[in-house]
């Protein structure tokens, strides 16, 4: 999933310990945030920027999972508590029954699982999911005039799929789902239905966890065609109390909904008081208030005022709360550990740079991307500008995944300035002399942002190389990506399933814009052995094809490897339940607030 890094001043929180909230207050568009809840039971979070979109089929970025994850389910989702990641049943009332011929599998639906109230049900309550309603998701995924940015996860699975998505390309907007069945999608009965898949595949079930095949009802996508993702309708923990895209989004309790709260974790969450509530009907908190506000540091202010229940650690704080101990591990510090809680948890995701391969300058010299590797001190990086708070990247894989680079040993560029200069010569650019400046694109206009970019540009800037920043807005830095139009730019994917083929597929030439490999890199080798280590068994016979693949992305550079960074996530001392989960990075459904 493409992640992203934007964190401007936002709205004015009302104080989390009052008594009832009752007073209107105005979000940042001056819309009048209502509640007649009490202040105790709602949790104050914040979105770092404005989502893409509310319509599950259409988003593939964090920004919009963030709510997506939270109002709508998908048939499998992954266990809050269990380590290593394990996928458990969601709408479904059991996992996928797997049949003789090993590539068919039944699907019960769990019972009693409603959709949020609308005006389109009778009666404007919400009704019953059922088969239909997965049938007619699975097929707004599979459309090519709906979704064009996530079908690479299940491409090639299901039996029929792709066919219809072909089918519908060809008819474009005009395409009817009633017209063609997915041969490989079978209706048994109203909460049964079977999926066939094309081979036995060790990854298929993935999908069925991904935020994108969230189950929606027909009625209200039809009623609002493109403007369905402004009125999310799904059968979510929340549903959508008030949408304000550029103010402040309130997320409402949803009563009728159907999951409890885990019943067994892993060593230690018994004793961390993990496991508390289970067995308990969820969520526990009435309304999670989620402004927008893009800086990290006035967040901050109002998370050290309480005004905040959850934010992450920044890099100008870090001094003043935290310490890193000699073993490596990270804790509060003495003033900050009686007022607060820290969670840390290494991300299952990547930062690094993607050059554009088709770019006439940077596409078509290597010699110039590995002059660029060779002068960049990514340990350096890390330090600076996050406190250490994060390993080098050596694959594009993250270690918590098997398949990176403690099993295929592969090593990233260490700096070697006197290298890296030769490099530049054998470009065509002998200390810098005859290089055009060369823009990096930024996805944010922040602090943050733009004192990266100034590490970047310093050390390139030391070999000779003239580089440039173009600051702009998340939706704006997606067009031009997507469209090609860039010659570097900040990237960063994290897991949208535990498996290191998730990582790899980035670099994929089928992948290209506007699929995961913006970057238009094509290298046929890689090609093959993306190929036939898609659907292995993870091994050590895997490995050794990921490591000659590792290789061939030194070799080459389509990509500049930064660091996987690590998670540090604050929380006041009422907020309950906090095991940071990364396959579900934002399960508000499973948070307790104290006093209630």
């Amino acid at each position: 999933m493409k992640l992203k890094k934007s964190f401007v001043a936002g709205v004015l929180l009302a104080s989390l310990f009052g008594g009832v909230s009752c007073t209107k207050k105005k979000d940042n568009e001056g819309s009048e945030v209502k509640s007649d809840k009490k202040a105790e039971n709602i949790l104050y979070h914040r979105r770092t920027s404005a989502e893409r979109s509310l319509d599950p089929a259409r988003q593939f970025d964090q920004a919009s999972a963030q709510m997506v994850q939270n109002l709508y389910d998908t048939l499998l989702q992954y266990h809050y508590l269990k380590r290593p990641y394990e996928l458990e049943p969601n709408l479904l009332s059991e996992m996928p029954i797997k049949q003789e011929d090993k590539v068919t599998y039944l699907l019960k639906l769990r019972k009693g699982v409603f959709f949020h109230d609308h005006e389109v049900f009778p009666g404007g309550k919400g009704r019953e999911m059922n088969a239909d309603d997965v049938i007619f998701s699975f097929k707004r995924f599979a459309d090519n005039n709906v979704n064009n940015l996530s079908y690479t996860l299940i491409k090639g699975y299901v039996v029929g799929m792709d066919e219809f998505r072909e089918a519908s390309k060809k008819a474009g907007k005009t395409f009817k789902y009633d017209s063609m069945e997915i041969e490989g999608l079978k209706k048994i009965d109203s909460h049964t239905l079977s999926i066939k898949f094309t081979f036995e595949n060790p990854l298929a079930l993935y999908p069925l966890a991904f935020t994108g095949m969230s189950i929606v009802p027909r009625e209200v996508v039809e009623k609002y065609g493109e403007d369905f993702q402004k009125h999310p309708i799904g059968t979510g923990p929340y549903y959508m109390k008030q949408l304000s895209r550029r103010g402040t989004h309130i997320l409402a309790k949803h009563d009728k909904y159907h999951m409890t709260y885990p019943t067994e974790g892993v060593a230690g969450d018994k004793e961390a008081g993990l496991l508390a509530d289970a067995g308990k009907k969820v969520p526990f908190i009435d309304e999670i208030h989620l402004p927008l506000i893009e800086e990290l540091q006035p967040a901050m202010l109002k998370f050290k005022k309480g005004q905040m229940h959850w934010i992450k650690m920044n890099k100008d704080e870090f001094n003043n709360m935290a310490v890193k101990n000699p073993d490596g591990t990270f804790s509060l510090n003495d003033e900050w550990s009686n007022k607060i809680n820290m969670v840390t948890e290494p991300f299952l995701s990547t930062w690094y740079m993607k050059f554009n391969m088709e770019d006439p300058i940077i596409g078509k010299n290597k010699a110039l991307r590995q002059a660029m590797a060779l002068a960049m001190n990514t340990q350096g990086y890390i330090d600076l500008m996050y406190n250490g708070r994060g390993l080098p990247a050596n694959s594009i894989v993250p270690p918590p995944i098997s398949g990176g680079e403690e099993q295929t040993k592969a090593e990233w560029f260490k700096q070697n300035r006197e290298l890296a200069k030769k490099k530049l010569e054998e470009a065509g650019f002998p200390g810098g002399k005859g290089a055009p400046e060369i823009t990096v694109e930024y996805r944010a206009t922040n602090k943050d942002t733009r004192q990266q970019f100034e590490y970047f540009r310093n050390e390139w800037e030391q070999i000779g190389l003239k580089v440039k920043a173009n600051f702009q807005t998340f939706s704006a830095f997606l067009k031009r990506t997507e469209s090609g139009n860039f010659q570097i730019a900040d990237a960063g994917w994290g897991a949208d399933y535990p498996d290191a083929e998730n990582f790899y597929q980035l670099l994929y030439s089928k992948n290209k814009a506007p699929g995961p490999n913006d970057g238009n890199f094509n290298n046929a080798r890689y090609d093959e052995l993306y190929y036939k280590t898609r659907f292995m068994e993870d091994g050590p016979e895997r490995h050794k094809m990921f490591e000659e693949m590792n290789a061939i992305i030194k070799e080459e550079v389509p990509v500049l490897l930064i660091f996987h960074p690590l998670s540090f996530e604050l929380y006041q001392k009422e907020v309950l339940n906090t095991k940071r989960s990364l396959m579900a990075e934002f399960p508000y459904k499973y948070l307790r607030l104290k006093q209630n």
